[in-house]
């Protein structure tokens, strides 16, 4: 079973590492979020550990705030070469720790988060199956999708683009797109290569 998502918020202090690189470059509140597209109040709250950051979320704050993703969930910088990580350790991000705040109708799970300075992401993500496409997020960088079971619908624009599994689909993700569960129990393997400042 993967971590709790409050105790490893808490233990990796996400929040505490994006407002102390945000007050390092003399970046108000106000101005990040509005960078972001989120409210004063979300990113106080993403800050303050209480509500955790959307995958598009992070890869946004790391361009911003010029560090990898790996940043915020490193607890120190490694030298390694390699990272092993076992089904037990897998950092878990819950829907339902959103409290209703946040806009995330996935969970996700970072499958490589301690190795530091690597160019790729990768995440085990299950969705839930929902009429709503969402929010159409955007950001730099290219995503790979792979489909593990279920099926899930991307949005890009107006194209609505079904996958079911097996089915893998690679973009780049500065076009707006969102992306939701259909049928069955939709779960996907994504690898996303951030471009960072």
């Amino acid at each position: 079973m993967p971590h709790s998502v409050a105790a490893e918020l808490k233990r990796l202090g996400i929040g505490r590492k994006i407002r102390e690189l945000r007050e390092s470059k003399d970046m108000e509140i106000d101005d990040l979020a509005a960078r972001l597209g989120l409210s004063r109040v979300l990113l106080g709250q993403i800050e303050s550990d209480v509500v955790p950051p959307t995958v598009a979320t992070l890869l946004n704050l790391s361009k911003l705030l010029g560090v990898g993703m790996d940043h915020f969930f490193a607890d120190t910088e490694t030298s390694d070469k390699y990272e092993i990580t076992h089904a037990h350790e897998r950092l878990a991000i819950h829907h339902d720790d959103m409290g209703g705040a946040g806009r995330l109708a996935y969970n996700y799970e970072s499958l490589a988060y301690r190795l530091a300075k690597k160019h790729m992401e990768p995440f085990y993500v299950e969705f839930e199956v929902t009429d709503d496409p969402g929010e159409a997020l955007q950001h730099d960088g290219e995503e790979f999708v792979h489909v593990l079971e279920g099926e899930i619908e991307f949005r890009l624009g107006d194209e609505a683009i079904r996958l079911t599994a097996g089915d893998s689909f690679y973009f780049y993700a500065n076009v707006p797109h969102s992306i939701r569960g259909v049928t069955g129990k939709p779960r996907a393997l994504f690898v996303l290569y951030p471009y960072n400042a």
